[in-house]
C-alpha cells in the first residue's frame, strides 16, 4: 500500500527520478495507482530521447537475443509517442515530450530489426497510414524492390505528433523546409533545431516562420550540406531571425560556411556563447570577419582540410584572429584542432590575465617548436580543468621534455588530462611526477614509448580517477595490478582501466586477467580492458607454421 501524499511531493519526487535517469523507478511509479502515474509518466516522457532502449542496443558485445528484446522496446517506445498524438492510448505521452528525436526514428526505420512480427505490431492499427513504401532497384540483381520510403514516414509522423506537443523545445533528424514552415507555427516554445542536412534551411520562409513563431529559438547545428550557395543561404536564416537571439551555433561536417556566414554571425554577437565550426581551408581568411563575436564563452574551430598554417601563409589574418579572440574576455573552453597554427593562436591567449581557460584541446603541434607554448599553460594553472594535447614527440631534446613535464606538473586543478603523440617519448621517470601532482584527476590518457607497475601503483593513488588509458607498451604485471586495485576507494567507484597496448612478452594469462577483473569490480564495479601490443611491422601470420 502507497501512502497518500500532496501532488506536489509527488511531481518532486518524479522530477528528482528525472534528473537521476532513474527510468525502472519512473515505470513502476507509472503503475503502482494513478495518482502517481501522470507525474510518473510525465517526467519519463520529458526525458525520453536518452532513454537506454534508443539505438536498438546494436552494442557488439550484448547478446543477440538481448538486442531483439531491446529493439521491441525500442519500437514500443516510439509507437506509444505516435499513437498518443493520435488518440490511441489512456494517456497523451506526446504532450509531454520536449525533445522530437526523428533522426532516431529514422534509424529505427533503417535497422534490418524492422521487419517480420515487430514491423507488422509497429504499422498496426492507427499506424498503418505510415506503412509508406517505395520500389528500389536491388545493388546485385538490378530486380525491383520495396522499401519503407523513411523521409515520407518521418515527414508524415511529424506533421502528426507536432500537432500535439505543446512543450516541444528541441528538433532534430532529416527534415524538409515545407515541414519546418509548416511546423513552426505550432511550436512556441522551440529553441532548438538539429538537422541531418542543412538543405532544410533553404527556403527563405523558414526563418521567417521562426522569427514570427518561435522567439525561443537560440541554438542550431547542423551536421552537414551539400549543394550551391551554402554560405549564402545560411546567412540569410542567421540573419532572417531575431537579432541577438542565437545562442549556440554548430557545423559538424563540411557545411559550406564562410565569409557570408561569419559577417551574418555578427548580428548575434552579444548572444552568441557557443560556436563550433568545421570549415574548409578557403573560409579561414575570412575568420576574423567573426570578431564582433567577442561574448564567447566556447569556441570549437576545426579545419577539415588541414592544409593551411595561417601564420605562415596569410600572417595578417592570423594576427586579426588572435586580435579578436583576445576580445573574448569570457572565453572559457576553446579547441582548436586540424590547424597547423593552432599553438601558436592559442599562445597569447594563455599569457591574458584577462582570459581564464577551464578547458583547452589543440592538436597538429610539433613539441619541438612550443616550449614557449607549454611554458604558458602555467599561466592558466588556476583555472584549467581540462587539458586536451595531440601532436608530434619526435625529434625532441631532453630540455623540450623536462619543460613540459614541468608545466605540466603545475596544473594542480586539472580534472582531465589527454596526452596523445605529444608524450610518445616519455617514461615512467616523466609521467611520475606529473601524476604525483595532478591529484584531482578523474580522467587519464597517456602515450608514451614505456611504462611500468611503477607509474601504476602512483596512478592508484588519484582518488577521484573514474578512466585511465594507457596507450603505451606497458609491462604491467598481475602484482602490479592487484596492488593497483587495492588501493582504489570510494572516489574510483565504476572505473574503467584501458590497457591499449600490452607487451608482448608480459601478457598475463587469461586466468590472470579473469582475477584482475574479478577484483576490480568487487572493489570498486570496474572494468579492464586489456589489448596486447601487435608491431605494425611484423604480419600477424608471422611465427605461425604453414
Amino acid at each position: 500500500m502507497i501512502p497518500t501524499l500532496p501532488d506536489d511531493i509527488l511531481h518532486l519526487l518524479c522530477e528528482e527520478l528525472s534528473l537521476k535517469r532513474d527510468f525502472d523507478t519512473l515505470f513502476n511509479c507509472a503503475q503502482a495507482n494513478r495518482g502517481l502515474a501522470v507525474p510518473a509518466l510525465t517526467n519519463l516522457y520529458r526525458i525520453q530521447h536518452v532513454a537506454p532502449v534508443r539505438d536498438g542496443g546494436d552494442d557488439e558485445a550484448i547478446p543477440i537475443a538481448t538486442q531483439e528484446l531491446v529493439f521491441q522496446k525500442w519500437s514500443i517506445l516510439w509507437r506509444s509517442i505516435i499513437a498518443s498524438s493520435l488518440n490511441g492510448t489512456l494517456f497523451p505521452y506526446c504532450r509531454y515530450i520536449k525533445t522530437l528525436d526523428l533522426r532516431d526514428l529514422s534509424y529505427f526505420l533503417e535497422d534490418d530489426k524492422l521487419k517480420g512480427k515487430i514491423a507488422k505490431n509497429f504499422f498496426a492499427g492507427d499506424l498503418s497510414r505510415f506503412h509508406i513504401t517505395m520500389d528500389t532497384p536491388a545493388r546485385r540483381s538490378g530486380r525491383r524492390m520495396v522499401r519503407l520510403n523513411v523521409t515520407s514516414i518521418i515527414d508524415a509522423i511529424g506533421e502528426v505528433v507536432t500537432q500535439h506537443t505543446p512543450m516541444l523545445e528541441q528538433i532534430s533528424g532529416q527534415l524538409l523546409s515545407h515541414a519546418l514552415i509548416r511546423w513552426a507555427p505550432r511550436l512556441p516554445r522551440l529553441h532548438s533545431l538539429e538537422l541531418r542536412d542543412g538543405k532544410a534551411l533553404e527556403d527563405g520562409l523558414v526563418h521567417a516562420s521562426i522569427h514570427a513563431n518561435c522567439p525561443q529559438f537560440d541554438a542550431l547545428s547542423i551536421y552537414s550540406w551539400s549543394g550551391e550557395d551554402r554560405d549564402h543561404k545560411l546567412s540569410e536564416f542567421i540573419g532572417g531571425i531575431r537579432p541577438q537571439s542565437l545562442k549556440y551555433m554548430e557545423t559538424i561536417s563540411d557545411a559550406g560556411i564562410g565569409a557570408e556566414t561569419f559577417f551574418a554571425l555578427n548580428s548575434h554577437s552579444e548572444s552568441l556563447k557557443e560556436l563550433r565550426l568545421c570549415l574548409r581551408t578557403d573560409a579561414l581568411p575570412h575568420l576574423s570577419l567573426l570578431r564582433g563575436c567577442t561574448a564567447l564563452e566556447t569556441l570549437k574551430l576545426e579545419d577539415s582540410d588541414k592544409r593551411t598554417d595561417l601564420e605562415k601563409t596569410q600572417n595578417d589574418v592570423f594576427l586579426e584572429v588572435i586580435a579578436w579572440l583576445r576580445e573574448c574576455t569570457n572565453l572559457r573552453n576553446i579547441s582548436i584542432t586540424n590547424f597547423l597554427s593552432a599553438s601558436s593562436i592559442i599562445l597569447p591567449l594563455l599569457l591574458e590575465d584577462n582570459i581564464h581557460i577551464q578547458r583547452l584541446e589543440v592538436d597538429s603541434y610539433l613539441v619541438k617548436d612550443n616550449r614557449t607554448f607549454h611554458q604558458a599553460l602555467t599561466h592558466q594553472r588556476s583555472s584549467l580543468r581540462a587539458l586536451d594535447l595531440k601532436g608530434d614527440g619526435d625529434d625532441i631534446f631532453r630540455d623540450d621534455v623536462e619543460i613540459f613535464v614541468d608545466s605540466l606538473k603545475t596544473l594542480t586543478e586539472l580534472r582531465e588530462l589527454k596526452l596523445r603523440g605529444v608524450s610518445d617519448m616519455m617514461r615512467d621517470e616523466q609521467f611520475i611526477p606529473i601524476v604525483e601532482n595532478l591529484k584531482l584527476l578523474e580522467d587519464l590518457y597517456i602515450s608514451g614509448l614505456e611504462v611500468t607497475d611503477d607509474l601504476l601503483e602512483k596512478v592508484a593513488e588519484l582518488g577521484n580517477l573514474r578512466i585511465v588509458t594507457f596507450y603505451v607498451i606497458s609491462k604491467f604485471t598481475i602484482d602490479g595490478f592487484l596492488e593497483f586495485v587495492s588501493k582504489l576507494g570510494p572516489g574510483n567507484q565504476g572505473i574503467v582501466l584501458s590497457v591499449e597496448m600490452a607487451e608482448q612478452n608480459r601478457l598475463l594469462s587469461e586466468e590472470e586477467l579473469d582475477l584482475v577483473r574479478e577484483s576490480l569490480a568487487a572493489k570498486v564495479g570496474g572494468r579492464l580492458e586489456y589489448t596486447p601490443f601487435r608491431d605494425p611491422d611484423v604480419s600477424e601470420f608471422e611465427g605461425e607454421s604453414d
